[in-house]
């Protein structure tokens, strides 16, 4: 589950601050991509921790029973803390 970016767009109308909107241009015009995909791109990098952390709690609670496990960027998994043995 994701966003489709090459879904149908529409168009939303925002208040920024200017000296924002000066750097969205600057940085478009440094990448030599639309402010489109900048403003998209950031909007992206701020929600999808959020949608993350919605598919997880509802597949927690279509899978209740099944074993907490966290993994790290690596995607080795991540033990839980507690004591170790020396």
């Amino acid at each position: 589950m994701g966003i489709d970016v090459n879904g149908p767009r529409s168009s939303i109308t925002v208040q920024l601050p200017s000296e924002l909107i000066e750097e969205i241009h600057a940085l478009a015009r440094e990448k030599h991509v639309p402010v489109d995909d900048v403003v998209m791109e950031a909007c992206l990098e701020y929600t999808e921790p959020y949608f993350w952390e919605r598919d997880f709690k509802e597949w927690r609670k279509e899978n209740p029973n099944a074993p907490l496990h966290e993994f790290g960027i690596d995607g080795d998994e991540i033990l839980p803390s507690g004591p170790t043995k020396d």
